[in-house]
């Protein structure tokens, strides 16, 4: 199903960085509805104006994607040739073969002033952490808490296109740019729209560490994963390929575990069967994750769940004592939007929130052991010896 739909522009509503929020007025109907467009170049929307939109989300009442967005602007001076997507070098395509392909600056090829980077097989992530996680959600619970611990850490975002294409549309990302906590962006596979743009993740990943500076680096999917209610038709198995681009590029990669409590699906419940079907099955290499102690039931539940699915069979599964909701909710303090995982917040479903602190934690933890990890001597475990020096770090109270 693809429908189109022709309207006119009433009022723009919002605007940020890379997108218009937009009141529309449909032709057929005479309906006033809401419209995105993505700006970008210089090319915005103006009230008056008559834009072509894809309508076929909301037709379906969807979530993931669940709004109109403009294809074009059809403008009726024939001689002005807009370009949405201005570029300095770019000829690599995203969104390729498509009615919406469009040319990126993509950092590996030929024109780059970044080309030589990627010509050295020896360029590695040197044994940065890579905060790895299937929800949107995630990225603003990590980066918070990374900043809270340490303000100084430079965090770098590197989306995948497992998800939302634009990374405009993402209030959370613009809005952590816009206060510093994300000191850069990286957009991959046929994602766009980031301060770099790469090929791949494991390129993108290389750009995140050198040219960006990255101290960690977060890798979640965007906004509007999809799940089926099967083993493995979900957004989130695009996790096990980060893990390995981590694990081979010589990166940390730490796993954040989906975990809720709330959700009245059962295979969400405890851990979620997402989390589990990846660490069991499909990655490939070993991670390091973190489960929160919550010292009641819910530990046991866990427990169980881990146990029954083997995961610490190869990865490296260590425990902190879960923060209090006070603690998280003085994370949030000042913070606009409110982070929602599954459309509940920290009052409805505090456990998701808590789980993401323990992450940026142990990523601190990896980042501050990393000169430890650049001594060892071939054949050492690194991830091993990570783990091991867990429990000797300075306790959160102290």
């Amino acid at each position: 199903m693809l429908r189109l739909a022709v309207a006119k522009v009433v009022e723009i509503v919002a605007e940020r960085e890379g997108m218009q929020t937009l009141d529309v007025v449909m032709t057929a109907t005479q309906q006033r509805e809401s419209a995105c467009f993505f700006t970008s170049g210089a090319v915005k929307c103006a009230p008056g104006e008559l834009v072509l939109l894809n309508t076929t989300s909301v037709e379906l009442g969807l979530g993931t994607g669940g709004c109109h967005f403009v294809v074009a602007r059809l403008n009726p001076d024939e001689s002005r040739v807009d370009d949405l997507h201005p570029t300095a070098w770019g000829h690599v395509m995203k969104m390729r073969y498509t009615p919406l392909q469009l040319a990126v600056d993509s950092v590996e090829e030929q024109g780059s002033p970044h080309h030589s980077l990627f010509c050295d097989e020896s360029v590695t992530l040197e044994r940065t952490p890579v905060v790895i996680g299937e929800l949107h959600s995630m990225l603003p619970s990590v980066a918070l808490a990374i900043k809270q611990l340490q303000p100084d850490c430079r965090i770098v975002y590197v989306m995948p296109d497992g998800a939302s294409l634009p990374i405009a549309f993402s209030r959370h990302v613009a809005l952590l740019k816009h206060r510093g906590i994300l000191s850069a962006t990286v957009t991959t596979g046929h994602a766009w729209g980031g301060d770099f743009d790469a090929v791949n993740l494991h390129t993108g990943l290389l750009a995140a560490k050198h040219l960006a500076a990255a101290d960690v680096i977060l890798c979640m999917l965007g906004p509007g994963v999809v799940g089926t209610g099967t083993n493995y038709g979900f957004s989130g198995m695009q996790t096990a390929e980060a893990v390995h681009a981590a694990s081979c590029l010589e990166g940390v990669p730490v796993f954040v575990p989906r975990i809720g409590f709330a959700d009245p699906r059962e295979r969400h419940h405890g851990m979620s069967h997402h989390t589990r079907t990846v660490l069991k099955r499909f990655a490939l290499a070993p991670v390091l994750y973190c489960v929160p102690r919550f010292g009641d039931h819910r530990d046991s539940l866990l427990a169980r769940q881990e146990q029954a699915d083997s995961l610490s069979r190869m990865h490296h599964r260590l425990l902190s004592p879960a923060p209090d909701v006070e603690t998280i909710a003085r994370l949030q303090h000042g913070y606009p939007l409110t982070i929602t995982t599954m459309g509940r917040d920290l009052t409805e479903e505090p456990s998701p929130l808590q789980t993401c602190y323990v992450a940026a934690e142990l990523a601190l933890h990896a980042l501050v052991q990393r000169h430890l990890l650049s001594v060892l001597p071939p054949g050492q475990d690194a991830l091993a010896i990570l783990a091991a020096s867990w429990d000797s770090r300075p306790s959160r109270e102290a």
